[in-house]
């Protein structure tokens, strides 16, 4: 069903934040919607069909629901639904999400480039991007975007640009500037400005979970450098479908839309967690709601050496996914420098401590305490800890510290088995 015309009135509304979603197959969207990717839907997530759909039944330029499939009736489950889920949840409830997507399966960035889509297109008559593109875009797929776009801003704001595309121009190492060419076209006919529309772009299925194109991610990572308002979306860990070399699977695609949703309310100034007055439904919270989360809570580093800080969490599926990248620590040690979940002391026998307070999606807070020790020798790891508060040397009043076998702690224990450690020693205890 048609949204009302958005109350039959064209009043731009500064609460409606619009993205543009392009690409090719991934884009798309190539996995089979399941049960809980068409329910639970929040109203506030809403689709500008791009083109003609007979089931469910969606006509071009009209507002509906965001129920997959969005791109087209060729399109199944992909980033863009679980990106405007995720944004939903994390935005105050008078802000409304839009989404215009615009893919085809196989489509080279050429065919979203306005002055080359038509030779392109006239060069490769039968190929299935081409019949994609004639049948639901009239040919001219960037053209399509701008349309829309321009209908969509007499309601609503253009925040962002997703983009993810790259297989079928795997490794070319002229593929940034073509994509910097579309991104400021775009900006350009829609009168945007690149600082309040940013470009994010996501990686290809990576080698390690059977990507067949994952070395084209070498060159998106290029985007930062050649885009100044480029991000890239890491497909890290993201599940394949198991039967070809190219696509995410459901569960792939859900996690990747939640990385586009991260790296835009990042943008927007937001955190990464759920509004307050916001019910999280199941599939979003074990997404992204980890029940544990366990880190080194004292780490020896090498002068001059970089070393890498683990917080690690755990999900309801089993996955762990690395969080340090994601938390900002406070150090008390100015010879020692943080980055992006990484560590480095410049000065020997020197000892940091690093605390936080992690909030994850649904708003809970866990304080991490990290203390590290900066020598070349190990033998002086002891003396330099003389009257540094560390797990490792004091000894817990009443509240036991629970690690897991790898001798990690662990935030918020649920169940499995651990190390618990107490005022009278360590046991190891199943929850």
């Amino acid at each position: 069903m048609a949204m009302p015309a958005l109350r039959m009135m064209a009043e731009v509304d500064p609460n409606f934040y619009i993205y543009i979603c392009f690409g090719q197959s991934n884009m798309e969207g190539n996995a089979q919607p399941e049960s809980v990717d068409k329910t639970n839907i929040d109203k506030r997530f809403q689709l500008l069909a791009t083109c003609k759909f007979d089931n469910p039944s969606r006509t071009k330029g009209n507002w509906y629901k965001a129920i997959p499939p969005l791109v087209s009736p060729n399109g199944g489950l992909g980033p863009t639904d679980y990106f405007g889920r995720t944004m939903v949840a994390a935005l105050p409830s008078d802000v409304r999400i839009g989404v215009i997507p615009v893919a085809m399966g196989g489509s080279p960035i050429e065919m979203f480039d306005k002055d080359k889509y038509q030779d392109k297109l006239n060069q490769n008559p039968n190929e299935w991007w081409a019949t994609l593109a004639k049948n639901h875009y009239g040919g001219n797929p960037y053209g399509r975007i701008i349309e829309m776009a321009k209908k969509a801003q007499e309601v609503g704001v253009i925040k962002g640009i997703l983009l993810h595309q790259g297989c079928s121009n795997c490794g070319d190492a002229n593929w940034p500037n073509m994509v910097k060419k579309i991104y400021n076209d775009m900006l350009s006919d829609l009168n945007l400005g690149a600082d309040s529309v940013p470009l994010f772009v996501g990686e290809t299925e990576r080698e390690d979970m059977g990507g067949g194109c994952s070395y084209h991610n070498t060159v998106v990572a290029k985007i930062p450098q050649v885009i100044p308002t480029g991000h890239v979306i890491s497909s890290e860990g993201l599940p394949g479908n198991g039967t070809d070399a190219w696509h995410f699977s459901a569960f792939g695609y859900r996690l990747l839309g939640t990385r586009y949703a991260q790296a835009a309310l990042k943008e927007l100034g937001r955190e990464f967690k759920a509004d307050s007055a916001y019910q999280m439904s199941a599939v979003l919270k074990n997404l992204l709601v980890p029940q544990t989360i366990a880190y080194d809570s004292l780490m020896v580093i090498t002068p001059k050496k970089t070393a890498t800080i683990s917080v690690v969490g755990t999900y309801a599926d089993g996955r762990q996914e690395d969080l340090a990248s994601q938390i900002t620590f406070t150090k008390d040690n100015s010879t020692f420098t943080l980055a992006k979940g990484k560590i480095y002391g410049k000065t020997d026998n020197q000892v940091c401590v690093l605390t936080s307070q992690f909030v994850d999606f649904s708003g809970a807070e866990h304080p991490i305490r990290i203390v590290v020790v900066c020598t070349k020798n190990t033998d002086n790891v002891e003396s330099l800890l003389a009257g540094v508060d560390t797990p490792q040397l004091t000894s817990v009043a009443s509240k036991p510290e629970y690690y897991d076998l790898e001798g990690r702690r662990v935030v918020c224990p649920s169940r499995g088995m651990y190390v618990v450690k107490t005022q009278k020693g360590s046991k190891i205890v199943v929850r």
